[in-house]
Parts: structure tokens; C-alpha cells; sequence
């Protein structure tokens, strides 16, 4: 589920969008013969948390005057992982955010820095880009916590709810790699509820991943606004599997597009009456035919992307 997808569409029919090369790099650099460069997070370029913040000007100012000495355009996507929407920007980032030419948000509910606009453009569904994956069939009452990579620990409170609520037969299943600081915690309530409780500590491939996801009944989204759970909302989607996550204003506007028997929205944080509520719900009211994701063609996506790389490249 790589962000690569939403640049790059489907060209498996010869229809993906053409006129650009890419080169993709952990830590952009401005070199000869570029002309954008479009960043993901500010911690690629000034230093991730934790770098000093003498250390993050200096890395700012450097890569901004690259930039402008080059002729380069920035683009950069903001999320609500790094979004400045409770504190002031920092220095280093202030410079950043003077150097980009586009924004580029996922969801309209997510605002830009610096009071600039975002262009905002939609996740891409992912129906065509695992086809010939390994599927299976939905285990019945199975729910699925489940990370790309480490499993975080908003999760922690979420696994208590289960393990709290009255669910029947229900089980739960946890697909991503344990981090040292919950290992204790999770590995407490494994041991207590080792029939209801399942955990798969690894690393997953996308195979792996599309398997997981397809055997759940629901995938439960514990941080609704991250942008790691918005590629896992999309994966569901796309395998034709409900998700429930916390009504915010991005997820209710996705709900409204894709079907509210699809994303099924809880207020405020999961406790085990709202769980319990979703899966008599589910259980009473199970979605039908498939999630609306006609307006996340992976193509007419990319195709955005292309439009805003070009006019970045136009204005600089």
C-alpha cells in the first residue's frame, strides 16, 4: 500500500497516466535535471522527532536554498500526523513551509499549514492493485486490528474494550509487528482470553496483509484521522470489508461517500457498549452489494497528482 500507488495509477491496461518520471528517494535531495520534488513529511528533509532543533534550521534552510537555486518546485502532502492545527510551527518548519509551492491533503477536513490551501486529493481505491492476491472468505464474527508496520498504541485501549465486552462467539485478531513498550501489555491479555484473542507478530507483506483483511468480518480503526489507517480503510474497502472507526469530520464525509453500512462511525472513543452496539449491528444489518468507490479510480487519481506536479514545475 505504498503512497507510489496514488502517483502512479494502473497501467495494467496501457491507461496510466504518462509524462513523468519518477525517482523515489528516503531523503529528497535537489539535483540536476528535477523539477519537483514532493515530500511526505517534514521529518524527511528537517529530521525526524528528536533531532535538535539548531539541526533541523540548519536542514531547512539548506534544502530551501537549494531549492530556489535550482529552480525546483516543493510539494508537499499533509495529514493530521503533522498537520499544525495545535501549535505553532516550529522554526525549521516555518522555512519548510515557506519553500512549498502545493499542498496536497487527503481529505478536505484536513487544513494546510501556514494558513495556505491545500488541493485536496482522495485516497485511490486499491481493488485492481492486489488482483491475483490470495483472498479468503470471511471468518464469521472475527474482528482485525491490524498496522502496516508496528502496531501503535492507541491500539492498547481498544484490546481492553474486546477483551471487556460482551460479544459471544466473536474473536479478534491483531495483524502487525508488537513494539517492545506494549509487548507486556498485550501479551497479559493474550494469556487471559487465548480462545477469543489471536496475534500475528510480524512484519506483513501485501499478500499477508490482503489475507488478513480478507478474513475479517470487520476491521475496527483505532486512529481514525492517521494516515496509516486511512490506507488501511481503503484496503478493507477495496476487499469489500466494513470498517468501524470514530466519527471525526473526515470519516463521516467518507462514510457519506462510500455508504454508512460500510463505515460505520462510533462518537467518541470505543468503548465496550459502542463495540458491542457495532457487532448486534452488523450482525443485524450486514452491508450489501459493494462500497461507492467510483470517485477513487486509481488513474483519475494520479491524473491529479500529474496536474499538480505540472503546475508546481509551470511556477517555478
Amino acid at each position: 500500500m505504498a503512497y507510489v500507488d496514488q502517483l502512479i495509477g494502473d497501467n495494467s491496461a496501457g491507461k496510466g497516466p504518462t509524462g513523468i518520471v519518477y525517482e523515489f528517494r528516503a531523503r529528497p535531495r535537489p539535483t540536476a535535471g528535477v523539477d519537483v520534488i514532493h515530500v511526505l513529511s517534514p521529518g524527511a528533509v528537517i529530521g525526524e522527532r528528536g533531532t535538535p532543533d539548531g539541526e533541523q534550521v540548519r536542514r531547512a534552510t539548506k534544502f530551501s536554498k537549494s531549492l530556489k537555486r535550482r529552480g525546483i518546485a516543493l510539494v508537499r502532502t499533509v495529514s493530521n500526523d503533522d498537520a499544525v492545527v495545535a501549535r505553532a510551527a516550529s522554526r525549521a518548519e516555518a522555512i519548510l513551509d515557506d519553500a512549498t509551492t502545493s499542498f496536497v491533503a487527503l481529505s478536505p477536513t484536513i487544513p494546510a499549514p501556514a494558513g495556505r490551501a491545500a488541493i485536496v486529493i482522495g485516497h485511490s481505491h486499491l481493488r485492481d492493485r492486489f488482483l491475483g492476491y490470495p483472498r479468503k472468505e470471511a471468518v464469521p464474527g472475527r474482528l482485525l486490528f491490524v498496522s502496516p508496520h508496528t502496531v501503535p498504541a492507541v491500539y492498547e485501549a481498544p484490546l481492553k474494550v474486546f477483551a471487556y465486552a460482551d460479544l459471544g462467539d466473536s474473536t479478534l485478531r491483531i495483524v502487525g509487528q508488537l513494539p517492545d513498550a506494549l509487548r507486556a501489555s498485550f501479551d497479559r491479555t493474550l494469556t487471559r482470553y487465548p480462545n477469543r484473542i489471536t496475534l500475528r507478530d510480524e512484519p506483513l507483506s501485501d499478500s499477508a496483509r490482503v489475507e488478513e483483511v480478507s478474513l475479517a468480518e470487520l476491521v475496527v480503526v483505532a486512529a481514525p484521522d492517521a494516515s496509516d489507517s486511512l490506507g488501511i480503510i481503503m484496503l478493507a474497502l477495496s476487499l469489500d470489508r466494513p470498517v468501524l472507526v470514530e466519527d471525526t469530520p473526515g470519516t463521516r464525509l467518507l462514510a457519506d461517500e462510500v455508504g454508512h453500512d460500510w463505515v460505520r462511525l462510533h462518537s467518541g472513543r470505543l468503548t465496550a457498549v459502542t463495540l458491542e452496539a457495532a457487532v448486534e449491528a452488523l450482525r443485524d444489518q450486514p452491508p450489501t452489494g459493494r462500497p461507492d468507490l467510483d470517485a477513487r479510480d486509481p488513474n483519475a487519481i494520479a491524473a491529479e497528482y500529474t496536474a499538480v506536479f505540472r503546475a508546481a514545475a509551470a511556477s517555478s
